[in-house]
């Protein structure tokens, strides 16, 4: 058998060529079919001993392999791996032949990309077509070398371990294909994925792009439409310059006349701005001078230790506006000053003649017309009340006939109708009292403060708190507020013919203080009384009976006793009568001793009241010159401390 002594078991196999091991077999087969004792090589590992002539074994072709990167290397023969065999050397004739196929240099192969599988197998094809001449070759030597066929038993169990290796190579060499296939699949779907976003998003501009095109047309059309409007603009453009041209020249003519006008107009406001800020000048010079004025009445008046007295006239109701019989006029330049002025009668007395007009001059420290405010009114006291934390002792008391707004003075109006505008002295007074002292308090000043509230009904003491202590703590404005309607509840009160809500007894509310400066130890001690007198009235205009009647005699005599106290002051007597009245010894600190003291009056417009009207302002221009003397402070100086 001629071909079979080349038949080399170190024959290199590539592992991407599944079929390579397959093609050797056949080549044996067809060799054995052609009447050689060569069988077919098993894929077992098993050593079977063939039935023929032993072959010298051939020099092994280098065998290829492929790298990390894909490439093709050569690998070094099996015979190197395997058991040594024996050398026969072929005959002498045919060796160099036999050399030269076996010894041949492969191919070399071109380095293909790691990814080009197509080429990789294309490149191991070709080389088994250069295998398969190499079999060819070898099975026409194979015929005269059936002597060697012994010798090739001997290694076939070599090769059969080789072919297994090629078997397992093989498997491994087509998983790793099958995992490309997969990859180059997935990337596949991946890539088609791609496409399809691609496709519809080029989808989507050449719509954008057909609704472009179409407004551009629509542009297109609309720019031909403004080229048509402007020129016939540019048309009326050249009209309306014509006539522009005519108005500026009598705008010309016009501005002429206007700035002469122009400068004369700004001539007269800086005259009229000038005169304004000359009024403005002489208003805040008057103001100043009043407020200088003010103060040194307020002065002369401490000076002089008389009683302060303001008058208040309260408005006219209703029922009254009707009466014009009495009229008051008050000066725009003295706020000191009224008239009263009572119309005329027809006859005098004789019936002979028309009556002259009465006219009653009366001047106090302060008249509030009517339609003042509580704020006004607050506003010329609330120096007096800021004595009282200095350490003076301050009485502030309402005087004046039944009805004629002596309580919304002093505490304002009733509780449903009070608001922050119209509220009383007593709670203004306090007020102020308490924000003075938070701003004393930076100086180092502590102060404490008690209020009371009691009334005299009937010449009897009652206290309108109905507290056990003789005085309440008090540590804030809206605790005075909440005793004031305590104090309100349980105050006499009744309805008369001149008043429906007539107070029946005589309110005190007295609020000491306590005061000591822990820098200085400067300590002070003040009193506030602020007091509502019950109003005056005659039994034959209220028609008071049974207990409004006793009420009525019981403050008609308490004031009666403050007439004959006022009188004795006013002649500088020796004997004061203070213990004749209750009222008149609960006052007695506020007439006649250390007090800074000021007295309201007041007095109805009503022209039906006019006698009580009259009877009040002499009363307090009797008490306006009533000397008590100068206030002193009641201050000292702790010097243990």
């Amino acid at each position: 058998m001629q071909g079979v002594e080349n038949l080399d078991p170190n024959l290199p196999v590539d592992p991407s060529k599944p079929g390579l091991k397959r093609k050797r077999d056949d080549e044996l087969v067809k060799s054995n079919s052609s009447g050689s004792t060569l069988m077919k090589p098993t894929t077992t590992t098993s050593s079977k001993s063939l039935t023929s002539k032993p072959l010298a074994p051939k020099a092994a072709a280098p065998l290829l392999g492929r790298t990390a990167s894909g490439s093709i290397q050569q690998k070094p023969p099996l015979a190197s791996r395997s058991v040594s065999k024996p050398t026969i050397a072929p005959p002498p004739a045919k060796r160099a032949k036999v050399e030269t196929l076996s010894t041949a240099p492969a191919a070399p192969a071109s380095k293909r990309p790691a990814w080009d599988t197509k080429g990789r197998l294309q490149d191991m094809e070709d080389f088994t077509a250069k295998l398969q001449e190499q079999m060819n070759s070898l099975s026409l030597q194979l015929v005269s070398k059936e002597s060697e066929i012994q010798t090739v038993s001997t290694v076939k169990e070599s090769l059969a371990v080789d072919v297994s290796q090629f078997h397992r190579e093989t498997e491994t060499m087509q998983q790793r294909i099958s995992e490309l296939n997969r990859i180059i699949d997935a990337d596949s779907a991946k890539h088609r994925v791609e496409i399809d976003q691609y496709n519809g998003k080029v989808s989507s501009v050449q719509g954008r792009l057909d609704l472009a095109e179409i407004q551009l047309a629509s542009s297109k059309s609309e720019c031909e439409r403004l080229r048509f409007n402007l020129s016939q603009t540019a048309e009326q453009l050249d009209t309306v310059s014509k006539e522009l041209a005519l108005t500026r020249e009598n705008l010309r003519v016009s501005s002429d006349i206007s700035d002469d006008r122009l400068k004369r107009l700004q001539d007269l406001e800086r005259k009229i701005a000038d005169q304004r800020e000359q009024i403005k000048f002489l208003e805040e010079k008057a103001r100043d001078d009043e407020e200088i004025r003010r103060k040194l009445h307020n002065s002369i008046q401490e000076l002089k230790g008389n009683i302060r007295v303001f008058c208040r006239i309260r408005p006219l109701s209703k029922s009254e506006v009707e009466d014009k019989s009495v009229s008051y006029q008050f000066s725009k330049t003295d706020d000191t000053a009224m008239d009263i002025v009572c119309a005329p009668q027809t006859k005098d007395v004789t019936g002979c003649k028309n009556a002259p007009d009465k006219t009653f001059n009366f001047k106090f420290d302060k008249v509030f017309p009517p339609g003042s405010s509580q704020e006004a009114v607050f506003g010329e006291i609330s120096q007096l009340v800021q004595s009282a934390l200095d350490g003076y002792n301050t009485c502030i008391f309402a005087y004046g006939q039944t009805g004629s707004g002596k309580t919304y003075t002093m505490e304002g109006p009733e509780a449903h109708l009070a608001t922050v505008d119209n509220r009383g002295m007593i709670a203004r007074a306090v007020e102020q009292i308490f924000l003075t002292s938070y701003r004393l308090a930076e100086k180092g000043w502590e102060y404490q403060f008690q209020a009371s509230f009691v009334e005299i009904y009937n010449e009897t003491v009652r206290d309108l708190l109905a507290s056990t202590k003789p005085g309440a703590a008090v540590t804030s404005p809206e605790r005075i507020d909440d005793l004031l309607k305590r104090a309100n509840k349980n105050r006499a009160v009744g309805s008369t013919k001149m008043n429906e809500r007539s107070s029946r007894s005589h309110s005190v509310f007295q609020l000491r203080l306590t005061g000591k400066n822990k820098v200085t130890e400067q300590s002070i001690e003040g009193i506030l009384n602020l007091i509502d007198l019950a109003g005056s009235e005659r039994l034959n205009q209220s028609q008071a009976t049974g207990d409004r009647l006793k009420e009525t005699q019981a403050i008609n005599k308490s004031l009666s006793c403050l007439g004959d106290v006022i009188a004795a002051l006013a002649n500088k007597d020796k004997h004061i009568p203070y213990r004749n009245s209750k009222l008149t010894y609960l006052l007695q600190d506020s007439l006649g001793g250390n007090s800074k003291t000021l007295m309201f009056v007041n007095v109805s417009p009503a022209a039906s009241n006019l006698n009580e009207t009259l009877n009040s302002l002499r009363f307090a221009q009797k008490v306006n010159a009533c000397d008590i003397g100068t206030a002193r402070s009641n201050a000292k100086i702790d010097l243990n401390s």
